[in-house]
This record gives structure tokens, C-alpha cells and sequence, in this order.
């Protein structure tokens, strides 16, 4: 696969990334934050919507990731904001990138969508 408008070679592979942290990506998007959940890289944005808390510092359980600031809890798959007993709620949504890899291994970016 060669990499297409709209997207961003990472220049890391799946096996680069830790589980228990996400892996800073600088990307034209901004800095964006690879997550490895059960094996599936998940990419959003490092910095929580709410007030640019560092989102990438959060705690992780599963797929849900909480802002250590004021404690917003993101789906990392939808973007979606969740309650503390993963209800959806309203409001702001998590900028994601989809993600691909290439014949190599490489993780590729396609650009962000929110939601």
C-alpha cells in the first residue's frame, strides 16, 4: 500500500508500541496519540477537548481512556464521551485517525475525523 493523500506514515510498526502507554506521533493533524488496545492500533488526539488536558497521560481501561485533568472518559474507538458507567453523553467528541498498515508493517494515519 502506498500512502495516499490525506494520510501520514508514522514510520513505527504495532510491534514499537507499548500496551501500557500511547506512543506521541507528531502528525500534520497535530500531535496525535497511538494507542495498542488488545492488539488493534487506535490513534486519537493526545490533548482531551475539554481543556487541552493531556489526555495521553490518562488512565486506560480497555478501550476508554480518562482525562487526568477533570476526569473525562473518551471511547478511543468512537470518540465518543462516555459516563463513568460507559453511557454515551453528549458534547464534545475525540478526534481520531483511521488507521492502516503497509505491506511493511508501518502504521499509516488517514486523517482525522471527529466522531
Amino acid at each position: 500500500m502506498h500512502a495516499r493523500a490525506g494520510s501520514f506514515r508514522t514510520g513505527l510498526t504495532a510491534r514499537e508500541l507499548d500496551a501500557a502507554r500511547p506512543k506521541l506521533v507528531e502528525t500534520p493533524w497535530g500531535t496525535m496519540a497511538l494507542y495498542l488496545i488488545e492488539g488493534e492500533v487506535l490513534c486519537a488526539a493526545a490533548f482531551c477537548p475539554h481543556l487541552e488536558g493531556p489526555l495521553f497521560e490518562g488512565t486506560l481501561s480497555g478501550a476508554t481512556v480518562t482525562c487526568p485533568w477533570h476526569q473525562w472518559r473518551f471511547d478511543l474507538r468512537s470518540g465518543q464521551r462516555i459516563t463513568l458507567f460507559g453511557l454515551p453523553l453528549g458534547g464534545e467528541r475525540l478526534v481520531r485517525c483511521g488507521v492502516e498498515h503497509d505491506e511493511r508493517g508501518e502504521i499509516v494515519l488517514l486523517a482525522p475525523s471527529a466522531g
